[in-house]
C-alpha cells in the first residue's frame, strides 16, 4: 500500500509539473468549447395562424307541409324517387300530399260562384222591373191617377231590389274568395323544393300520415359552404370580413387547398375562451364523378396570413435559447461568447423574426450553445475556417 501511495504521489506531481510547463496559448486552445456559427441574415416571415374548424351548411331548411293528410308522393315529376344525396332546383315539386278532397271541395266552390252569378243576374233584371214600375207609379202620382200610398209602395219595392242585387253581388264575392282559398289549399298539397340544392335527409316514405308539423326532406345548398373557426381575440383586429383570406385543407380532399373569404365576424367574444366566432364562405366543387368534395360536419384546418415582413432580421427558432419568458443567444467575438438578449416577433415554421438584439452579419452560435456562458472561450469546429455556416 505505501509502495502504490508513493507511485500515486510521483504521477501526479509529474502530470503538475507538464501543465505549468505548458505556454498559455496552447492551453487557452484546449479549453476553449467548440461551436459553429452562422452569420445573422435578413430575410421574409409570414405572420400567419392555424385554426382547425367545421364545415357547416349556409342553409338548412327542413321542407314541412301546411296541410295534414297522406304522403302520397315522394318523386320528382320524372319518378325520381327523392332520396338523400339527390340535386333538387328551386321550386321543383319533390313531394305531393293526397288532394282528392280539396278538389272536391275546389269543385264545389266553383259552383258556388255559378250559382252566386246566376242570384246577381236575376237580381239585376227584378231591379230593372222594379225601377220601371216605380217611375211609371211616380208618373201616375203627378198626374193624379194613383195614390200616394200606391206610389210608396213601388219606391219601397225599388229600393228592396237594390238591396238584393247589392246582396246577389256581396254573396259572388264571398264564393270567389272560397274558390282562392281552396285553390291555394290545393297548391299547399305540392311541396316544392325551397332552393337549389341536395336532400340531406329524408324523414317519412311514402303513405304516411303528416301533419303540418311533420318533417318530409331537409335540403342544403352544397355549391358554397361556410367554415366556422375560432379566433383569439388578439388577433381580431387584423381580419376584415370580405377582403382576409383563408386557406383551408380537409382530411377528406387530400392535397386539395380551397380559398375562402372571411364573410361574418361575430360581434361577441366567449368569455371562457376569448374567442370570437369567424365564417369563411367556401365555393365548393365536384369530383370526376360528380360528387361534392366538401360536405358539411367535416373537420377542417384553416391557414389565415395575417401580416408578412419583408427584409427583416431572422433566425432558425432552435438556435434562439428561452430562459423563463427571455430569449437568449451567444455571438463570437474575439474567441469569446457573448449573450445577447433578443426581442422576438414572429414565427414562421423555423424561422424566428429577431427585432433587436442581433445584427445583420454577427456570428451567431447555432451548435453548442447550450453549453455556453457569457465569456466563455470557443473556437470554431472542424469544417468552419470561415466562421460561417451557409
Amino acid at each position: 500500500m505505501l509502495m502504490a501511495a508513493i507511485a500515486y504521489g510521483a504521477y501526479y506531481g509529474y502530470r503538475l509539473a507538464k501543465e505549468k510547463s505548458q505556454p498559455p496559448s496552447e492551453k487557452k486552445d484546449r479549453e476553449a468549447l467548440p461551436v459553429r456559427v452562422m452569420p445573422v441574415q435578413t430575410g421574409c416571415v409570414t405572420n400567419a395562424i392555424k385554426l382547425t374548424g367545421s364545415l357547416e351548411a349556409i342553409r338548412t331548411v327542413d321542407v314541412m307541409p301546411k296541410i295534414s293528410g297522406r304522403l302520397e308522393r315522394l318523386a320528382l315529376d320524372d319518378d325520381t324517387p327523392v332520396w338523400e344525396g339527390l340535386d333538387v332546383t328551386n321550386r321543383q315539386v319533390i313531394a305531393v300530399i293526397d288532394h282528392r278532397d280539396i278538389r272536391a271541395q275546389l269543385s264545389q266552390a266553383k259552383a258556388a260562384v255559378d250559382a252566386a252569378r246566376t242570384s246577381v243576374e236575376t237580381a239585376n233584371v227584378v231591379l230593372k222591373d222594379r225601377d220601371r214600375e216605380r217611375r211609371r207609379m211616380e208618373k201616375l202620382f203627378a198626374e193624379g191617377s194613383t195614390t200616394e200610398q200606391q206610389r210608396d209602395l213601388a219606391v219601397t219595392a225599388y229600393e228592396q231590389a237594390v238591396t238584393g242585387v247589392a246582396q246577389a253581388e256581396a254573396n259572388l264575392v264571398h264564393a270567389q274568395t272560397a274558390v282562392g282559398v281552396t285553390e291555394v289549399t290545393l297548391t299547399e298539397a305540392f311541396l316544392h323544393a325551397p332552393m337549389n340544392g341536395v336532400i340531406s335527409v329524408k324523414y317519412v316514405d311514402p303513405g304516411a300520415m303528416v301533419s303540418a308539423s311533420t318533417k318530409i326532406v331537409q335540403v342544403i345548398p352544397m355549391d358554397e359552404l361556410k367554415f366556422m373557426i375560432a379566433i383569439p381575440g388578439p388577433y381580431l383586429h387584423m381580419l376584415t370580413a370580405g377582403k382576409t383570406a383563408v386557406s383551408v385543407r380537409s382530411d377528406a380532399v387530400p392535397g386539395r387547398v380551397f380559398i375562402g373569404l372571411i364573410a361574418r365576424i361575430h360581434p361577441a367574444v366567449d368569455p371562457v375562451t376569448r374567442t370570437a366566432t369567424v365564417e369563411v364562405r367556401l365555393k365548393n366543387e365536384r369530383n370526376a364523378t360528380g360528387e361534392w368534395l366538401l360536405r358539411p360536419g367535416l373537420y377542417a384546418e384553416g391557414h389565415i396570413i395575417l401580416d408578412v415582413r419583408r427584409d427583416t432580421l431572422t433566425l432558425p427558432a432552435d438556435v434562439a435559447l428561452r430562459r423563463g419568458t427571455r430569449f437568449i443567444a451567444f455571438v463570437v467575438n474575439d474567441g469569446k461568447a457573448q449573450t445577447r438578449e433578443l426581442r422576438v416577433g414572429v414565427r414562421d415554421g423555423n424561422r424566428l423574426e429577431i427585432l433587436e438584439g442581433l445584427s445583420a452579419g454577427e456570428q451567431v452560435v447555432v451548435m453548442g450553445q447550450h453549453r455556453l456562458t457569457d465569456g466563455m472561450p470557443v473556437r470554431l469546429a472542424a469544417g468552419q475556417d470561415d466562421g460561417q455556416r451557409k
